[in-house]
């Protein structure tokens, strides 16, 4: 366990790294005018380093860049669905969720249903806005979310000292993690308080959603039941 965290620690900070020496390398070689301007920067960088050898290699600069930037993301897309899956997965487990959430499937092992509930949801987030609107509106909710995560990791630790746990973190990483999470979800609200506003609505369109279907004491509720047996039945799948 104690190599493992190492090893997680380890993987973070030369992430981290990798990401501040790519937006060093950005601010070192760009103008600002160029920042704000090109939408593709990494492209721009590859063509303006190496556009001085000649035209060629200024293409080649364009689709190197363009090549790293798509395994990357392919990379982090196939690495955010293996873990966002799980999520629902585990709250139905838990009994926050409707319970279909958390069906297997038979002879693949994945949560099915609930790959299926993250690419409905991300179909219709795409479906009704711009690439850049839902960027910054995701982000900001994303990060409302993880400020509350890294607060909760003081206080835990105030409250429930002798807690067991797997390991524990330096007290200042939470505290710099929640004061950053602060700002980025204050800023966007002085940019575009209404959509901000939306999505926090949107977000809380949960409370109900629990108390109309998960909880199991109403009609609402024993319909998911009705749901779950129909969806083991067709996708071959077990809680």
């Amino acid at each position: 366990e104690g190599f493992g965290t190492e090893f997680l620690c380890f993987a973070q900070v030369c992430l981290i790294s990798v990401y501040l020496l790519a937006n060093i390398a950005y601010c070192s070689i760009l103008s600002l005018e160029e920042l704000i301007n090109e939408d593709a920067i990494a492209l721009y960088v590859g063509r303006k380093m190496l556009g001085e050898f000649g035209s060629h290699w200024a293409r080649a600069g364009e689709l190197f860049f363009g090549l790293s930037v798509a395994v990357s993301s392919f990379g982090s897309l196939s690495s955010s669905l293996m873990g966002s899956s799980r999520l629902p997965f585990i709250a139905a487990q838990e009994g926050m969720m409707p319970q279909f959430l958390a069906l297997i499937q038979n002879s693949t092992g994945t949560p099915i249903v609930s790959l299926m509930f993250i690419g409905a949801s991300a179909f219709l987030c795409v479906w009704s806005s711009s690439i850049s609107k839902l960027i910054s509106y995701v982000g900001f909710l994303s990060w409302f979310w993880w400020g509350l995560c890294f607060l909760a990791v003081p206080i835990l630790r105030l409250k429930m000292p002798h807690s067991p746990r797997q390991f524990k973190v330096f007290m200042g990483f939470p505290v710099l993690a929640t004061l950053s999470t602060v700002y980025l979800v204050v800023g966007p609200f002085f940019v575009t308080p209404i959509p901000c506003l939306a999505w926090i609505g949107v977000t809380l369109i949960g409370v109900p959603m629990y108390y109309g279907f998960v909880d199991r004491s109403n009609k609402a509720g024993r319909a998911m039941d009705w749901i779950l047996l129909r969806l083991s039945k067709l996708l071959h799948a077990t809680l």
